[in-house]
C-alpha cells in the first residue's frame, strides 16, 4: 500500500510492505511549464527564479479546473498541473500497488477534494483512504486530551486542534478527532525563504557590493543554497556564505541570530497561533513538523511558551500515521469519506472505567449554540429536531432539508458531553459522521441532516471564570 502525504513543502511517497515502511520520493509541490515538458519536484525549484512567468508554485492548494492565467501547451488548469506531478510520483510503483491513502491537510473544499480524487485515480492509481495529515501524523503516539500540530506549507502556516474522545463501552480504545484548524496566510516556506534571501542579499551588498538578488541567475543560486545554509545552522553560530561573481568567489558571515531576528515578522505569527489555540489552566502538547523544527531558533521560541510540551515527529508522520491506521482509513470506492477521528489510546495509560471517558472541565461544552439563542447541557436529555417527544426540546425548523422529527440527543453523563444520534439523514461533528454516539468538546460543530443546519458547542463561564455548571 502507497500513501502520498500531500504538503506542498514537501510531498511524500511512502510504501508498506509487510511491517515496514519505505520512503520512496519527496518533491515539493512546485512546477515550471515549459512548452515541450511539464517540469515538477527539485528540478522545478532549482529554476522557479529564472523563469517566473512559467513556474507555478500553489496549484495543490489552487486546485480547481479554471484556466490558468498563463497556461502551457500541455497544462491549461492547477488540476492538470497536480496530475502531472502526481503521475511523476505514482507512475513508477502503478504495477505493485494496492491502491494509495491520501494524507490531505486541512482547508480543502467538499468541490476540492472531490478534484484530488479524480485527479488521483486518473493516475491509474485508485485512492483507498483518505485522512486529515495533522491527524494522522499525530496518531503516531498515544493522545494526550488536547494536541496541537503545527506544519509549514509552501505559502502558509497551519494549526490544528485535535482532541480525546472517549467511546463508548469500557473496553474500547478512545480516539484522537480534529477539533478545528488555523491558517496563517503568507508564512509559509516560501515567505521566510524570500525573508531570508533578503537578509542574505543585503549583507552581501554591504560586504561586497554583489546584490545577488540583482540577477535572475544568481537569484536562483541563492535560493538554491539557502536549504544547505539552514542546515549548517543547526550546529553553528556563524556561518561563511560563498557565491561566484564571474570569476571572483564573494564571501560573508552572518551569524544564526541575524536568521533569527530576521524571521521575527513570522515566528511571532506562529506563537501567536499556538497561544490563540490554547485553553485556559491546561498545557499545550505542540507536536510539530521536521520542516518547524528545521528553522534556526523556531523551537526554541515555541518551549518558552508557558506549560508547553514540544515534540518534534519525524519525516513523513503523516504518511507513517495513515499507514499505521490503514484498516480505519481504507474504504471502497463508492464510500470514501475524509477521516477526522483515528482510534487511539489515551495518554498516560488511561482505560475507561465508566461509559466514556471524562472530558476535561476546560474542554466540556455547557451549552449548545444555534441561531444566538444557547441552550444548557444537563444530565437531563435535551432532544433536537423539528417535533422532538421530549421535556427539554431544541426545535429546528422543519422545513430544513435532511432533519429528523427527533434527530439527536445531548446530555451530560459520565464528565462529559454526548451526542446520541437518532436520525435517518446522520449527525455530523466536524464533518465526521455519528455512529450510534460521540463525546463532544468545545469549539465542535455539530450538523444535522445534509445541508441540514448546523449548532456549536460553547462553554458559558462565571465571573471567575470557572464553567457555569
Amino acid at each position: 500500500m502507497l500513501c502520498l502525504e500531500l504538503i506542498d513543502a514537501g510531498l511524500i511517497l511512502t510504501q508498506q510492505r509487510g511491517e515496514g515502511v519505505t520512503v520512496l520520493s519527496e518533491a515539493p509541490g512546485v512546477a515550471v511549464l515549459e512548452d515541450a515538458a511539464t517540469v515538477t519536484g527539485e528540478p522545478a525549484m532549482q529554476r522557479i527564479r529564472v523563469k517566473p512567468l512559467q513556474a507555478q508554485t500553489n496549484y495543490w492548494r489552487a486546485l480547481s479546473t479554471e484556466s490558468l492565467t498563463r497556461p502551457s501547451r500541455l497544462v491549461r488548469t492547477t488540476a492538470d498541473v497536480a496530475f502531472a506531478q502526481a503521475s511523476e510520483l505514482l507512475e513508477p510503483h502503478k504495477s505493485d500497488s494496492e491502491g494509495v491513502l491520501l494524507a490531505i491537510p486541512a482547508g480543502y473544499s467538499r468541490e476540492q477534494l472531490g478534484l484530488l480524487l479524480g485527479v488521483i485515480n486518473e493516475t491509474g492509481v485508485s485512492v483507498a483512504g483518505v485522512v486529515d495529515a495533522a491527524l494522522a501524523a499525530c496518531s503516531l503516539e498515544s493522545a494526550p486530551a488536547r494536541a496541537l500540530h503545527l506544519d509549514l506549507e509552501l505559502h502558509q502556516a497551519l494549526l490544528t486542534v485535535l482532541d480525546y474522545a472517549g467511546t463508548k463501552g469500557g473496553g474500547d480504545h478512545g480516539g484522537l478527532k480534529r477539533n478545528r484548524y488555523e491558517i496563517a496566510p503568507r508564512r509559509g516556506m516560501m515567505a521566510l525563504h524570500q525573508t531570508w534571501m533578503q537578509m542574505i542579499a543585503e549583507n552581501f551588498v554591504r560586504n561586497t557590493r554583489f546584490d545577488p538578488l540583482h540577477d535572475a541567475s544568481s537569484e536562483q543560486r541563492l535560493l538554491n543554497m539557502l536549504p544547505t545554509w539552514l542546515a549548517e545552522l543547526a550546529g553553528n553560530e556563524k556561518l561563511t556564505l560563498s557565491m561566484q561573481f564571474g570569476d571572483r568567489p564573494l564571501e560573508v558571515e552572518v551569524e544564526r541570530s541575524q536568521f533569527i531576528a530576521a524571521a521575527e515578522p513570522h515566528y511571532a505569527e506562529l506563537l501567536r497561533l499556538v497561544q490563540d489555540a490554547r485553553v485556559a489552566g491546561l498545557p499545550i502538547e505542540l507536536r510539530v513538523s521536521q520542516r518547524v523544527a528545521s528553522l534556526p531558533g523556531l523551537t526554541d521560541r515555541l518551549s518558552t511558551l508557558r506549560d508547553c510540551v514540544l515534540k518534534v515527529l519525524p519525516r513523513g508522520a503523516a504518511a507513517l500515521g495513515a499507514l499505521m491506521h490503514r484498516a480505519t482509513i481504507e474504504r471502497t470506492p463508492d464510500a470514501l469519506a475524509l477521516v477526522y477521528q483515528l482510534p487511539l489510546e489515551r495518554a498516560e495509560g488511561n482505560t475507561a472505567s465508566t461509559a466514556h471517558e471524562a472530558t476535561p472541565p476546560q474542554l466540556r461544552p455547557t451549552h449548545v449554540l444555534y441561531q444566538g439563542r444557547a441552550w444548557r447541557i444537563s444530565d437531563r436529555p435535551l432532544a433536537v429536531g423539528w417535533s422532538p417527544a421530549a421535556d427539554r426540546s431544541l426545535v429546528l425548523p422543519s422545513a430544513a432539508p435532511g432533519l429528523s422529527r427527533s434527530h439527536c440527543t445531548l446530555v451530560r453523563r459520565n464528565g462529559s458531553v454526548v451526542v446520541e444520534d437518532r436520525s435517518t439523514y446522520g449527525s455530523f461533528v466536524n464533518e465526521e459522521r455519528v455512529v450510534g454516539e460521540t463525546v463532544l468538546t468545545v469549539g465542535d460543530r455539530l450538523r444535522l441532516g445534509s445541508p441540514g443546519v448546523t449548532l456549536d458547542m460553547i462553554q458559558l463561564v462565571q465571573d471567575d471564570g470557572a464553567p457555569q455548571d
